[in-house]
């Protein structure tokens, strides 16, 4: 059986789509499916040399070769805001094997064999089957592997995402150096794109403070984790798995939902930096850092944060998902 994801992964579009279609490869792999990524050649930096590359004038381009090649496989997974309701029932009309996944819930009606959403929203009747809320998060393989023994947790944990796109980690770091937050406890987490990388490194070297970049396991590090500063993509799901108290800093239109969901159920905070002005962000950056000190000697609030998370998110929605719609293809 072949299954296709079309995705993309750049500074703009950042590694969250890539990421969690790499878990949910590797779950139909370990049921014997042949899977490859479809990428826009124009991202190639940020692909492997696996991946089938179409296009590379425009995304209209793309579309129309995705079409052509949706048509031989077997199912299509569909992680691409690019991709409007109208140009998601043109490739069901296709390939109706086609699994879309979303965020937002804001193209409007199209149709789908399956959707999944980690977030409890409804969809129209054109989806055959919904596959949503936080038990379909699609998490990597790591995170089923768990240490319920490890010692009590004291990093502040700094990751704003694959490509850090806002360049939030500097100004963090600075402004938690100003506020006099000891540098011993702060971990520094960056993707392998993330902007301002070496500037970063530098001041972290400079400071002695911890720092990692491009991580394949992060797990490690989030166990290590009293609390977080993160961005709000689906690193939100891993934090939560691990019960990671967390401070969100929203550098994207699509992670509104999710922390419309999460923020209410108090184990996360967030703060809007994406479509404000510098001056806006400035204090952003200023307040995130005030709701960290204050938190940081809330251990009441910390131990009903961590039971709170764990209960939503477990390891295994990327398995759910695989073996759900491989039964479908089992069924006699």
């Amino acid at each position: 059986m072949k299954l296709l994801v079309r995705a993309d992964a750049s500074v703009e579009i950042g590694m969250g789509h890539r990421v969690r279609c790499q878990a949910l490869i590797h779950a139909f792999t370990q049921l014997g499916w042949q899977c490859q990524f479809v990428v826009d050649r124009r991202y190639q930096a940020f692909a492997s040399q696996q991946d089938c590359f179409i296009g590379g004038q425009s995304e209209q381009e793309c579309k129309s070769e995705f079409l052509a090649l949706a048509r031989q496989a077997d199912l299509v997974v569909l992680d691409h805001y690019g991709y409007s309701a109208d140009d998601i029932a043109q490739l069901y009309q296709h390939q109706t094997n086609l699994l879309v996944l979303d965020d937002m819930n804001d193209r409007g009606e199209f149709p789908a064999k399956w959707l999944l959403n980690p977030l409890q929203q409804d969809y129209s009747k054109l989806v055959e089957f919904s596959l949503t809320g936080s038990r379909y998060a699609l998490l990597r393989p790591t995170f089923h592997q768990q240490d319920e023994n490890q010692s009590a947790p004291e990093q502040l944990l700094i990751t704003l995402g694959g490509t850090d796109p806002l360049a939030l980690t500097l100004p963090i770091l600075n402004a938690l150096l100003v506020s006099n937050f000891p540098t011993k406890y702060i971990q520094v987490l960056l993707g392998g794109n993330a902007k301002n990388a070496d500037q970063v490194i530098h001041f972290c070297r400079v400071n002695n403070i911890a720092f990692e970049q491009g991580l394949v396991d992060v797990t490690p590090l989030m166990k290590q984790a009293k609390m977080a500063i993160s961005a709000a993509g689906g690193t939100l799901f891993e934090l939560a798995c691990m019960g990671v108290p967390t401070i969100f800093a929203q550098v994207a239109d699509n992670q509104t939902r999710s922390l419309e969901q999460h923020v209410p159920l108090g184990w996360c905070r967030s703060i809007r930096f994406d479509n404000v002005s510098e001056y806006a962000r400035h204090q952003g950056v200023e307040l995130l850092v005030e709701e960290v000190n204050r938190l940081w000697l809330d251990i009441e609030w910390q131990q009903s944060a961590r039971r709170v998370a764990r209960s939503l998110v477990d390891a295994n929605g990327v398995n759910r998902v695989a073996k759900t719609i491989n039964s479908y293809f089992s069924a006699p």
